[in-house]
């Protein structure tokens, strides 16, 4: 009975340990993948190129940016930035930290930078601004293509006013 036990014990020991490194070789593989849609991400965005930006978000995708309601939806996503593309020029920078893969879920943390220059479409009064912060994006896998589910920015803006008012 030790004997089998022992065995087990074994067994459930080498399998343990060989699935940080199978977790972690997928998150490798998915992690290039979302670094590819990423580098898309950010031409589109500065091209204007909305709906190539929305095809990236899942169906029932919500897009949360600092001081902002929350945007359901991959059409919602759409017409917003549709919408605010024409103001000016939106300059992104997006630095993937780190993405941990398992099966058909991913999620990438990492920094951003956003620079904003009005163009002659802009609102009266509206200024240049620059924002720096992180970023959380839950990425599924469906039908063969890895989609953006939910996307979770926080302004380093924010908290600094925060603590400047104090």
């Amino acid at each position: 009975m030790h004997r089998l036990a022992r065995l087990v014990f074994v067994c459930l020991f080498l399998f343990a340990g060989c699935r940080p490194q199978a977790v972690e070789d997928e998150s490798v593989a998915v992690r290039q993948i979302i670094e590819a849609y990423n580098a898309n991400l950010v031409r589109w965005y500065e091209a204007g190129m909305m709906d190539s930006v929305a095809a990236v978000f899942a169906a029932d995708a919500r897009q949360m940016g600092p001081n902002t309601e929350p945007l359901v939806g991959r059409e919602t996503i759409r017409e917003f930035w549709s919408q605010v593309a024409g103001l000016g020029t939106w300059t992104f920078a997006i630095n993937t930290e780190e993405v941990t893969a398992y099966g058909p879920v991913a999620v990438e943390r990492g920094t951003y930078t956003l620079d904003f220059k009005p163009g002659d479409s802009a609102l009266p009064g509206m200024a240049a601004s620059a924002d720096t912060g992180n970023y959380l994006v839950e990425w599924r896998l469906e039908a063969g293509r890895w989609l953006i589910v939910n996307d979770v920015a926080t302004s380093q803006r924010s908290v600094e006013s925060l603590c400047a008012q104090q």
